[in-house]
């Protein structure tokens, strides 16, 4: 009974409340924002032999420590990271193996950052074929990336990394518009990094082809290179401009910027770098041997490469297999998962059934209470408009007649008075507009001489705020309790006293009248009634001559 007193209960069913510490999080939240940013400039710009090797272990760590957590998009953040490392120190295999371990993160997700994510990977996928001489299969990953690239700013470093294949396959004319065309959308995006990459390309390719502009082009971009400090791309600048002088057989001035590229080469600490760094230096003043050397190692390379590259496939075709067994557990556990959540949808539309049910007989309850006090008034005004009006015009005619007998008229009388108090007692109540004064007017209509009645409403209790149909209620029990005072206990002293205990209303009445051995009769049974029906709680105490109380919580 007493889970209806509230009905706010019937508005929450359930609340789970988490509590974080802002100002430790936020505190984390920056230190991790200040190592990412040291260890992302670690890899952009080494300042050191060890630069590339330091930001490679604090990635694999977050990556593992992601990993752990169930973090998928910071994992997958990380593995980009080592991969792009991995290919900066040569380990083309192990960049390789990165993406496809991200790319396996990702899954079948399609969201925008997933989307994002395959743009990249896609793209470092081509770099590593392209150093791997298998240009099909780099064109084939750079076309798969512009294939769902729809930012300006990823489709030029995609193209731009095409057109570089088509340097390595002498199609000058064919790299010279791309560059073009990626110089001109660079420039409009204030994309500088991008821009004095392009410009340097498009002067390489023109030089390539004996265009005047190309050396021009080529200076202005190292000279732009070196106002923003990028050391890989200053290298790039370097490697080209030697290789523009030693074409036309200026020797010292190939030295003098195959030098400058060796130098950067060892400040990034890039073995890929360099080796050609290397190269360079010694293919500028060549020794017959030393020549015959380079073009033997490189062609037992390129065939060493070749056979990696089989197997590289097999292993990367495995892979694939594992995946899709991977994915084929992973369906099966989502579909374990919509079982349990169509169950949690099962037990909440349960629990809601409940609730209804529960709100329903709530509702019928309040409903009920309104029809009890439409009743009492229609048949108080019944009584009043009917019958008290025609023992009224009775006596008034007995009165008239000759010979009618006293007894007759006082017992009519009698009649009359009893018919207008029961109409009185169910007569309509304005409870909304001051129900102390209400309650006042009440009691006082059952104090005389002989009862004396002491009341106690106390200021706590504010009756604005209780409910219209529960006022009326007490109104009514405390009327039927003063009626059978009067009717049935003689008592000279009646306390009512109010009081609030939390959100309830108590009150209790006390008489000390004969009191009674309690037989529910006609007036208790409706005072327990009306109680019932707003889900309050009443307890009666009396004896034979030890008065009558009741105690009656709302």
């Amino acid at each position: 009974m007493n889970f209806f007193k509230n009905r706010n209960l019937f508005l929450g069913v359930f609340i789970v409340i988490f509590v974080f510490s802002f100002q430790t999080i936020y505190g984390f939240q920056n230190k991790q924002i200040d190592s990412l940013s040291y260890y992302n400039n670690l890899i952009s710009n080494p300042s050191n032999d060890t630069s590339l090797t330091k930001a490679y272990l604090y990635f694999d760590k977050m990556k593992t420590n992601s990993i752990k957590e169930k973090d998928t998009s910071y994992a997958v953040y990380y593995t980009q990271k080592l991969s792009v490392i991995q290919y900066y120190l040569g380990d083309y295999y192990g960049s390789e193996s990165s993406i496809v371990d991200a790319l396996t993160l990702l899954g079948n997700s399609k969201t925008k950052k997933a989307i994002q994510n395959k743009i990249g990977l896609y793209n470092r996928l081509g770099k590593i074929y392209d150093q791997l001489l298998d240009y099909d299969s780099a064109i084939k990953y750079y076309n798969k990336s512009l294939d769902i690239a729809k930012n300006q700013k990823y489709i030029n470093i995609i193209q731009n990394n095409k057109a570089l294949i088509y340097i390595q396959q002498n199609k000058y004319e064919l790299a010279e518009l791309e560059f073009l065309k990626i110089y001109n959308e660079s420039k409009k995006l204030n994309d500088t990094l991008q821009t004095y990459r392009a410009l340097d390309n498009l002067g390489f390719v023109q030089s390539k082809l004996n265009k005047p502009e190309g050396l021009d082009n080529m200076l202005k971009a190292l000279e732009l290179k070196k106002a923003i400090k990028h050391s890989m791309s200053i290298y790039a600048s370097y490697s080209h401009l030697s290789e523009y002088y030693k074409d036309r057989n200026e020797l010292d001035k190939a030295l003098i910027y195959a030098q400058k590229g060796y130098d950067i080469a060892k400040q990034v600490n890039s073995p890929s770098f360099l080796k050609e760094g290397l190269i360079n230096l010694i293919s500028i003043a060549p020794s017959p041997n030393v020549i015959t050397y380079l073009k033997l190692t490189d062609s037992l390379n390129t065939i060493k490469q070749l056979q990696e590259n089989k197997y590289a496939k097999i292993k990367y075709d495995y892979t694939e297999k594992e995946n899709l067994a991977k994915e084929s557990l992973l369906q099966k556990e989502r579909e374990k998962r919509w079982k349990l959540t169509y169950l949690s949808i099962g037990i909440f539309i349960a629990l809601m059934s409940v609730f209804v049910f529960i709100f329903q007989q709530y509702k019928y309850r309040k409903e009920k209470l309104f029809q009890i006090y439409n009743t009492e008034k229609r048949i108080s005004k019944k009584i009043h408009d009917e019958v008290a009006n025609d023992v009224h015009r009775v006596m008034n005619k007995l009165q008239e007649q000759p010979g009618v007998k006293d007894e007759v008229l006082d017992e009519l009388e009698s009649i009359y008075e009893r018919t207008r108090d029961i109409s009185k007692e169910n007569s309509p109540l304005d409870v909304d507009f001051n129900f102390e004064e209400l309650l006042n007017d009440l009691l006082l209509g059952y104090k005389s001489n002989q009862v004396n009645i002491i009341k106690s409403f106390p200021s706590e209790i504010n009756w604005n705020k209780v409910k219209h149909y529960k006022k009326v209620v007490i109104y009514r029990v405390i009327q039927e309790l003063l009626v059978n005072m009067k009717k049935h206990s003689r008592a000279s002293i009646v306390v009512l006293k109010f009081s609030k205990i939390n959100k309830n209303i108590e009150f209790f009445y006390s008489d000390n009248g004969s009191g009674c051995k309690l037989i529910k009769g006609s007036g208790i049974q409706n005072v327990e009634n009306r109680i019932k029906n707003i889900n309050g709680t009443i307890t009666f105490e009396t004896e034979l001559d030890k008065g009558f109380k009741a105690k009656i919580t709302i």
